[in-house]
């Protein structure tokens, strides 16, 4: 069977959306930053994040020359704060009077008090992808707000994360309903 059969019709776009929003943060000039990325990548069971980074962004002079970033996941609540962020350089605007910043473990990777998910990362390799770096961080801590929790366990519709369409319509979404599971009584 060919996919027109099946139908399916190619699609030249990402289809792998809507992903949640991060604000990802680094010193430049000894002022914290930060910019939009739409299109994070966890892997090895979370201990790494990747991300493409176009290499004009303000933010990346700050991962480059400390070698760490923060990932700041933001909930419904910063949209106003998130759509400045994505608009305007670190250059003219100093992004770091939009919020609470604070530290972790790495002093170079600021964190955003009012994002209910924190994440600080030490640059484990810069890839290079002629208009873009490809960005892979090495996570140090995370950190969560208390009431994103239920049963000890992250509770994302707690989170209310800004979900974003990378390869359909371009825009913001919400986090929908959990869809109920039956536990298995496995060993």
């Amino acid at each position: 069977m060919n996919n027109q059969s099946l139908g399916k019709i190619e699609f030249e776009k990402n289809m792998f959306s809507p992903l949640p929003i991060a604000l990802v943060g680094a010193l430049v000039n000894d002022v914290p930053n930060f910019l939009v990325i739409g299109y994070m990548c966890p892997f090895d069971f979370g201990r790494y994040l990747f991300f493409s980074l176009y290499k004009k962004r303000h933010t990346r002079i700050g991962i480059h020359e400390h070698r760490t970033f923060s990932v700041n996941v933001p909930s419904e609540e910063l949209l106003v704060e998130v759509d400045i962020c994505g608009s305007k350089s670190g250059r003219d605007v100093d992004k770091s009077s939009l919020f609470e910043i604070f530290y972790g473990e790495l002093e170079t990777a600021p964190m955003i008090h009012q994002a209910p998910i924190n994440i600080e990362c030490e640059v484990a390799e810069i890839l290079d992808y002629e208009q873009n770096d490809g960005i892979i961080g090495r996570v140090v801590k995370s950190y969560v707000n208390a009431e994103c929790l239920s049963e000890g366990k992250l509770d994302m519709q707690k989170v209310h994360p800004i979900l974003w369409a990378t390869g359909g319509d371009f825009n913001y979404y919400q986090l929908g309903t959990r869809i109920p599971q039956e536990k298995d009584d496995k060993d």
